[in-house]
């Protein structure tokens, strides 16, 4: 039986306001994960740059012991990159800069291929699972505003519940994704998707 952790939080920084929350829910996973139907193949392959310096940025961070708010957490083993997670990150980074919203539900519009598929709005973890990531833990960060790595990672590490899944050392991958779109109402739209295996 699989134990699934769910870490969720979303944080908005925008024009120096800001705010965040987040909820932590346990799941007992069982064999219920949702099969595989076909998975999202439109995620661009990122390049080499891109990769090492959201991975660098990650590893950098989880290099130190910290205090996410109130919880204090010892330096954890440097995470590795997941094209399956990146693709899960990627659909949802370009579903919240089409759409124009910032939630981790997906919109259950067309750029919602999970949810699309599903027949409902996407979570995380369907996302996750969909696009080839077969987890035993999983947890997803968002933002929206912040225009470069260095702001977003700051944005998360301020956040206890963001800094949380960053330092979580139960996660062993990660993938990230970004998307810039102008006229929407953050332009810069962040995701992170983490998740280990058994």
């Amino acid at each position: 039986m699989k134990r699934t952790i769910l870490l969720t939080g979303l944080v908005i920084f925008l024009n120096g306001c800001g705010g965040g929350g987040g909820t932590y829910t346990y799941a007992n996973n069982g064999n219920n994960q949702e099969t595989i139907k076909s998975a999202p193949s439109d995620a661009p392959e990122i390049n080499n740059t891109t990769k090492n310096n959201y991975l660098d940025a990650i590893n950098k961070a989880r290099s130190k012991a910290r205090y996410c708010g109130d919880e204090y957490y010892e330096a954890a083993k440097p995470l590795k990159w997941s094209d399956a997670l990146y693709k899960a990150a990627y659909e949802h980074t370009n579903d919240m800069a089409s759409q124009n919203f910032l939630e981790h539900e997906g919109s259950f519009k067309k750029t919602d291929i999970t949810g699309i598929d599903l027949g409902h709005k996407s979570e995380f973890y369907e996302r996750v699972t969909h696009n080839g990531y077969n987890y035993l833990s999983t947890g997803e960060n968002i933002a929206g505003g912040q225009k470069n790595l260095q702001e977003v990672m700051q944005a998360w590490l301020n956040s206890p519940h963001h800094c949380a899944n960053i330092m979580n050392p139960e996660f062993t991958d990660v993938g990230m994704a970004h998307i810039k779109k102008d006229g929407t109402k953050y332009i810069h739209y962040w995701t992170q998707d983490f998740g280990s295996k058994d």
